[in-house]
């Protein structure tokens, strides 16, 4: 598969000086790039490497200084252009046409021609898989379980409870969606578990990485809004609100019914309390438990959760503290002299 430069321009937009007709056969790190190969630089720092590079051609910033013999693409982004150049690139994972033998696939279930399902798959009735879905080997799609278009399910998948997913989907191998949230009330000397009545609803063009759990709800529906991107190893408990292009990094945890605004960040490892609200594109720091809400745009990070300027500060005066306790005690040592020749 290859592309020429020319072609490249007119996807990624921008200025193109150079060989329009330079062949294009793949993508590699600045670095590494060899003939036939496309790189990018994200700022002129990186001048020097560009004028060594053996790259066939190099995506840069606008403003980038010009560089004698390179085919040079000028855009204002230079990583997102690469990303939509590497697109041309993915390889995409070999899938075996139409529905294996091994599948037990209620006769009660609506799916579209072109559906992919593969070995030792379970579809219960009225399931329903939108046109050009692929659900992957070992998975378990429970009975009124609604999968979009073009969704890719990975292996060893389980949809259960009713979950409603939207399209171009991708949840990762060994995620669960739809088991019952956690939810118990102390009765009788006892705990009572609570029934788990509601569902879960992903929007489209979410991404749940591998060993993610989402919780159906207890009344209504967890809901994952569209464009949200979820790492491995999260929890997102029962009536849990996402909202837009939320970023969910590894071992992330949220509590029952938590709501979280559009563009919001976790780093890897922070927790939030039940019922906390985090704002519009606010950020919570890597391993940072958050037990009140995060206004909109607040960045909080620390244990418990703070304002991060405020935590950093906080950090930076820890190193005074050596030499305020060597100043205190020598304060102590002249008030106790101060006091010894008062006293005679």
């Amino acid at each position: 598969m290859s592309h020429t430069l020319e072609a490249i321009h007119a996807l990624i937009g921008g200025e193109l000086a150079g060989n329009g007709q330079e062949s294009i056969v793949g993508v590699n790190t600045l670095e590494r790039a060899g003939l036939g190969e496309l790189a990018f630089a994200e700022s002129a720092r990186y001048a020097p490497q560009v004028q060594h590079a053996k790259a066939s051609g190099i995506i840069v910033p606008e403003q980038f200084p010009a560089v004698v013999g390179k085919n040079l693409l000028s855009v204002a982004n230079p990583r997102a252009a690469f990303v939509k150049v590497m697109m041309l690139f993915q390889l995409r994972p070999t899938t075996a046409s139409g529905r294996h033998s091994s599948a037990v696939i209620s006769p009660e279930a609506d799916l579209a021609p072109d559906v992919v399902v593969g070995e030792c798959t379970v579809i219960r009735p009225h399931a329903r898989i939108g046109r050009g879905t692929v659900i992957e080997s070992g998975t378990h799609i429970g009975a009124g379980v609604s999968i979009g278009d073009q969704c890719v399910i990975g292996p060893n998948v389980t949809l259960i409870g009713g979950a409603q997913i939207g399209n171009r989907v991708i949840i990762h191998g060994g995620s669960v969606i739809g088991d019952d949230g956690f939810g118990y009330v102390w009765a009788d000397g006892r705990h009572l578990k609570i029934p788990q009545l509601g569902d879960v609803r992903i929007e489209d063009d979410v991404e749940i990485g591998s060993n993610v759990c989402v919780d159906r709800a207890m009344l209504g529906s967890t809901l994952i809004r569209r464009g949200t991107k979820i790492d491995n190893l999260v929890q997102i408990g029962h009536n849990d609100v996402i909202g837009q292009d939320v970023i969910i990094t590894g071992q992330v945890g949220l509590s029952g019914s938590v709501t979280v605004g559009d563009r919001a960040m976790f780093g890897g490892q922070s927790g939030v309390a039940d019922h906390i609200t985090i704002g519009h594109d606010a950020r919570v720091g890597a391993a940072t438990p958050v037990i009140k809400d995060v206004k909109p745009g607040e960045r909080v990070w620390g244990f418990p959760a703070r304002p991060e300027a405020r935590v950093k500060r906080q950090l930076a005066s820890l190193a005074l503290v050596p030499r305020l306790l060597k100043q205190f005690r020598e304060l102590l040592a002249r008030v106790a002299e101060l006091e010894s020749r008062l006293k005679h």
